[in-house]
C-alpha cells in the first residue's frame, strides 16, 4: 500500500472516529453529567500520553503557562458546551452546527491578527452555511421533545473551538505534538476542577456499568489521543488540504449513524440544512480556478 493511500485510510478512520464520539458522548450522559464525561476522558487521555510518552518539559514562562490555562479552559468549554448541547437536541444537529469551526476561526483571525478574511468566497459560503445553521435551529424548535436551546449551545462550543484554535497559534515550538496535547489536557483538568466547585457536582458519577467504562476509555484513548496522531500522520502523507477535506464528512457520518444507533429523526429540513452547510463549506474552501483567478486581477488593476 502506498503511502499516500495509508494517509487518505488514516484521514477516514480519524474522521470515522470523530463521528461516533457525539453518539458515544450521547450515550454516556444516561450515567454521567457533560463535566464527568470529560474529567474521565481528559483524565485517560493525559494516562494513556503520559505512558505513550513519558517525557515532561519544565514550563518556560508564567506568560507560556497562562496562555496553556487558556487554551485548556477554551477547549474544556468547547467541550463542556458540545456535552450539554447533545442532552438538548439531535446529536446530528450538534455535530452539523460545530462543522461551521472554519468560519469563527476565520472571523476571529480577521478581528485579533487582521488576517484578511472576509472575501467574496469567504463571506458567501459563511452565509449560506449559518443559513443552514438557521434552518436546523428552526427545523429543531417545531420537533417534539427537542429544545432548540441545544442547537445554541453547539454554536457556543463552535465559538470556543475557534478561541482555541487562534490561541494554539501562539503555542512555542519546542513542545512534540504529545507533549502539547497532554499539558492542555492537564490544564483542561484544572478548568474541570473549577467547574465541579462552581457547579457543586461530584466528579465521582452515581452509578457506572461496563459499557459506559468501555465508552470512557474509547473517548480518552482512541479519540482523544490515537485519532489525533493518525490525523496528523495523514497530514504529514497528504498534506493539510487534501486531509481537511475528510471533515465535511463528519456531520454527514454523525447523522446517519445517529439515524441507525439513537433512531433520530431526519426530516427533508435537516437534510436542506445539512446541503447549506456543507455547500458553504466547499465554497469557502473551494480553490480558485485560473479563469476565475485572471477575472478577479482584472477587476483589481482597474
Amino acid at each position: 500500500m502506498s503511502q499516500i493511500l495509508k494517509g487518505h485510510l488514516r484521514a477516514l478512520i480519524t474522521v470515522s472516529i470523530w463521528s461516533s464520539t457525539f453518539i458515544v458522548s450521547k450515550l454516556l450522559l444516561v450515567y454521567m453529567t457533560p463535566i464527568q464525561i470529560l474529567f474521565f476522558r481528559y483524565l485517560v487521555a493525559v494516562t494513556f500520553l503520559s505512558l505513550l510518552y513519558p517525557k515532561f518539559s519544565k514550563p518556560a514562562s508564567l506568560r507560556g503557562e497562562i496562555l496553556f490555562l487558556a487554551i485548556g479552559a477554551a477547549l474544556a468549554l468547547y467541550f463542556v458546551f458540545e456535552n450539554s448541547a447533545l442532552q438538548l437536541t439531535y446529536s446530528s444537529n450538534v455535530s452539523l452546527i460545530v462543522a461551521t469551526i472554519p468560519f469563527m476561526t476565520g472571523a476571529l483571525s480577521s478581528l485579533f491578527y487582521r488576517k484578511r478574511f472576509f472575501n467574496f468566497k469567504n463571506t458567501a459560503g459563511m452565509v449560506t452555511a449559518y443559513l443552514g445553521v438557521l434552518v436546523i435551529i428552526i427545523n429543531t424548535g417545531r420537533l417534539e421533545g427537542i429544545a432548540p436551546g441545544g442547537d445554541l449551545l453547539a454554536l457556543g462550543a463552535s465559538l470556543m473551538f475557534a478561541f482555541y484554535s487562534i490561541l494554539m497559534q501562539k503555542t512555542d515550538e519546542r513542545y512534540t505534538l504529545i507533549q502539547l496535547t497532554r499539558k492542555v489536557f492537564l490544564y483542561g483538568l484544572l478548568v474541570l476542577g473549577v467547574l465541579f466547585l462552581a457547579t457543586g457536582q461530584s466528579p465521582i458519577p452515581e452509578s457506572v456499568d461496563t459499557p459506559a467504562l468501555i465508552s470512557v476509555f474509547y473517548l480518552g484513548i482512541v479519540a482523544s489521543s490515537l485519532a489525533f496522531l493518525l490525523w496528523n500522520r495523514a497530514i504529514q502523507a497528504i498534506g493539510p488540504l487534501k486531509t481537511n477535506q475528510y471533515i465535511y464528512l463528519i456531520p454527514v457520518l454523525t447523522t446517519m449513524l445517529s439515524a441507525v444507533l439513537l433512531k433520530e429523526r431526519i426530516t427533508l429540513m435537516t437534510l436542506f440544512g445539512t446541503l447549506l452547510i456543507l455547500s458553504g463549506l466547499y465554497l469557502s474552501e473551494r480553490k480558485e480556478t485560473k479563469t476565475e483567478k485572471s477575472k478577479k486581477d482584472q477587476i483589481e488593476a482597474i
